[in-house]
C-alpha cells in the first residue's frame, strides 16, 4: 500500500512540475518547450547587449563631458540618465579602457561575465585582462573561475592579490633601500679613507641580526599558541566559534613566509633528507628564546 502511495506522489509531483513549466513558458517563453542551454545562451546574449549599451552610454558621456561645463554635465547625467558622479566615472573609465584594439578583442569573453564583474576587473592592467580572456591563469584564477565566483568573492580575491603585491613591493623597496644605504656608506668610507669592514665580519653581524629576529618570531608564535589554547577552551565552553580566526592567522603567516621564500628562491624542507645546514646552526641561547616580551 505504501509503495502505491509513493508512486502516486511521485507522479503527482512530476505532473505538477510539467504543468508549472507549461504555465511559465506560456507567460515568459513564447509557448516554447523549456531547454536550459537555450535559455542560458539567451541570458548571455542579453548580458552582452546590456554591456554594449553600457559602453554606448559611456561614449555618450565622454562626448557630453568634452562639450559641456562641469555643472551642466553632472546635471545631464543625473536628470537624463539617472546616474551619479561615481557611476559616471566608472562608465567613462570602462569605455576608455575597452577602446584599444587589444581590449576590443578580449571584450566578448569578458563581457560574458556581466557588468558587475567586468567593472570589478578594471582594477587590473590591460595585459592581465587580455591574458584572462585568452585562457591564461591570472593571479591564480582562470576565466571559468571568475565566471563561477560571485561578485563579492571576486572583489575579495582581487583585493587580496593587490595586498600581496603591495607587500611584495614593500619588501623589494626595503631591500633596495638597504642596498642603497650600504652602497652609500661604502662610498663614504672610501672617500674619507675609512677602512672597509671585512666581509666575514659583515656576514657575522647579519647572521646574528637574523638569528635575533628568528628568536623573537618564535617567541611570538609560542604566545600565539597560548592564545589558540584559550580560544579553543572558550569555544568548547561557550560554543562561540574561533577556528576561522585561528586559521586566518596561520594562513596569513604562511603567506608572508611563502612570499619571502619565493622572493629569494629558497627550497622547502620536507624532512625527508638529512638535516640541512641551516638546522645545524645554533641560535643564540640566552634563555630568552621562548620568553614572553
Amino acid at each position: 500500500m505504501s509503495n502505491e502511495v509513493e508512486v502516486i506522489d511521485v507522479n503527482a509531483v512530476s505532473n505538477h512540475a510539467a504543468m508549472h513549466s507549461v504555465m511559465v513558458m506560456e507567460q515568459w517563453g513564447n509557448g516554447e518547450t523549456y531547454n536550459e542551454a537555450t535559455w542560458v545562451e539567451r541570458g548571455r546574449h542579453a548580458v552582452r547587449q546590456t554591456l554594449e549599451g553600457m559602453f554606448e552610454l559611456g561614449r555618450a558621456l565622454i562626448v557630453l563631458k568634452e562639450h559641456t561645463e562641469h555643472g551642466r554635465f553632472e546635471q545631464i547625467a543625473k536628470e537624463e540618465f539617472g546616474i551619479g558622479r561615481m557611476e559616471v566615472s566608472r562608465l567613462i573609465r570602462a569605455t576608455q579602457r575597452f577602446a584599444t584594439p587589444q581590449m576590443q578583442k578580449a571584450a566578448p569573453k569578458l563581457m560574458d561575465l556581466g557588468k558587475s564583474k567586468l567593472l570589478e576587473l578594471l582594477v587590473e592592467e590591460d595585459v592581465t585582462l587580455v591574458g584572462l580572456a585568452d585562457g591564461e591563469e591570472v593571479n591564480g584564477m582562470t576565466l571559468d573561475d571568475v565566471d563561477r565566483m560571485t561578485v563579492r568573492e571576486l572583489r575579495i580575491a582581487l583585493r587580496e592579490n593587490r595586498e600581496q603585491m603591495q607587500a611584495k613591493d614593500k619588501v623589494l623597496g626595503d631591500k633596495n633601500a638597504k642596498i642603497d644605504e650600504l652602497a652609500e656608506k661604502l662610498e663614504k668610507s672610501k672617500k674619507w679613507g675609512v677602512k672597509e669592514p671585512e666581509p666575514a665580519d659583515v656576514a657575522s653581524e647579519l647572521n646574528i641580526a637574523v638569528s635575533s629576529k628568528t628568536v623573537a618570531i618564535r617567541s611570538h608564535l609560542v604566545q600565539l599558541g597560548e592564545y589558540f589554547a584559550q580560544m579553543s577552551a572558550h569555544e568548547q565552553v561557550h560554543g562561540l566559534p574561533h577556528r576561522e580566526v585561528m586559521l586566518g592567522a596561520i594562513n596569513q603567516i604562511e603567506a608572508d613566509l611563502n612570499l619571502l621564500r619565493g622572493q629569494y628562491d629558497l627550497p622547502v624542507f620536507d624532512g625527508s633528507s638529512e638535516t640541512p645546514a641551516w638546522a645545524k646552526v645554533d641560535l643564540p641561547d640566552d634563555g630568552t628564546a621562548f620568553e614572553t616580551e
